[in-house]
């Protein structure tokens, strides 16, 4: 992969081209190695291993089972320090871009980020990205509250502004960093909301969309992407569809419990400040928010078998299941995986973003190995 420098957001909401061909992602020329195949959506891993040496494993699998880009959270209480980790795997891994997914405004001054961003561009081969959002467990585990989508946008301005230019103003006052980067680095923004994801679509070279991917939310997506960018006057991002975890097994229903957690930790999102602007219909927003209270935040990414199926339970209960079933999980035989990749490829959703933490690295090759045919 080689590095290409550009002067604006990535445009299109379509990944366009075909296996074979080069193809332009952030700013970098990538080849078909880490790409899915015509008629399935590219792959980003988001790793949450327990330890720098299994993260470094982990890293160097997916990227020879060809995923499209490697992020790490910042998530301290939970994995290891995501800046850390990153220079660690920047050593191992070198034909796709590197990132954390997502840091925050809160536990993260704008010039610190800057400048470990600015440093592992130093050193990462296959370039670099940066994800940013409010802050969840990032947040709320170190006894803070998230910030607000002004405070985003003040933050990811600042950071820009520092990486282009080496000075921003921060709350007030001055920042500087002496040696940002040569090239350009990404920014992607996720959004849990129809306003976050407004703003996302504003400011962001990509966006990481929370909201799911059922057939409606994917078209509200799309909408209020485009008629902001409209009315700002810039090209649309590139859209990430974040899918938490996706399991393959050859028990549909024993992968549907290795993965079915997820529902519970997007209604936790959903639920921190009310359902208003989640695209949730009536019927189901008070089920959806009383999981999302149920989720326990200090366990993110690292729920028990028990608790993984008490989460599920607690869906069907309230009964909304299925509802968030369709909207969020990914999960079956290898057939069924690959018929639902095919379906999410057809409404439009050409990336999506898949964690490993249900089951590690051994339940996230069986996903790429179904996008690369």
């Amino acid at each position: 992969m080689r590095r290409v420098d550009h002067g604006h957001a990535a445009g299109g909401v379509s990944s366009g081209g075909r296996a074979g061909q080069d193809r332009r992602v952030f700013g970098w020329v990538e080849t078909a190695r880490g790409r899915a195949v015509e008629g399935f959506p590219d792959i980003a891993v988001n790793i949450s291993a327990r330890s720098v040496r299994e993260a470094i494993a982990w890293g160097a699998a997916v990227e020879s089972a060809g995923v499209a880009r490697l992020g790490v959270w910042d998530s301290p209480v939970v994995v290891p320090e995501c800046w850390t980790l990153l220079g660690a795997l920047s050593q191992h891994v070198s034909a796709v871009p590197l990132g954390v997914t997502v840091t925050n405004p809160v536990t993260r001054h704008p010039v610190v980020t800057a400048s470990a961003l600015a440093a592992l561009a130093e050193v990462s081969a296959g370039g670099v990205f940066l994800g940013v959002g409010t802050g969840d467990s990032g947040v709320y585990n170190l006894a803070g509250r998230a910030s607000t989508l002004a405070g985003l946008r003040e933050y990811v301005t600042c950071v820009r502004e520092l990486l282009a230019e080496g000075r921003s103003r921060w709350r007030g006052g001055e920042v500087f960093l002496d040696r940002p980067p040569a090239a350009r680095v990404p920014v992607l923004v996720a959004a849990h909301g129809l306003r976050s994801l407004a703003v996302a679509a504003e400011i962001g070279d990509g966006v990481i969309v929370g909201l799911g991917h059922s057939a409606d939310v994917v078209a509200e997506v799309e909408r209020v992407v485009h008629r902001v960018c409209a009315e700002v006057g810039r090209e649309a991002p590139e859209l990430w569809w974040n899918t938490g975890s996706v399991a393959v097994d050859e028990d549909p229903e024993r992968a549907v419990a290795a993965s079915g957690w997820i529902v519970a930790a997007h209604a936790h999102h959903f639920a921190r400040f009310g359902m208003r602007g989640k695209a949730v219909p009536a019927e189901y927003r008070d089920g959806v928010e009383e999981l999302g209270r149920r989720y326990d935040l200090t366990r993110h990414g690292r729920q028990s078998e028990e608790g993984r199926r008490r989460y599920v339970e607690s869906a069907v209960e309230l009964g909304v299941w299925e509802y968030l079933r369709d909207r969020f999980v990914v999960a079956g035989t290898e057939a069924e995986v690959r018929d639902r990749l095919r379906e999410l490829w057809a409404r439009g959703v050409r990336r999506v973003e898949m964690g490993t933490s249900a089951g590690g690295v051994e339940a996230v090759l069986p996903v790429l190995a179904v996008a690369r045919g």
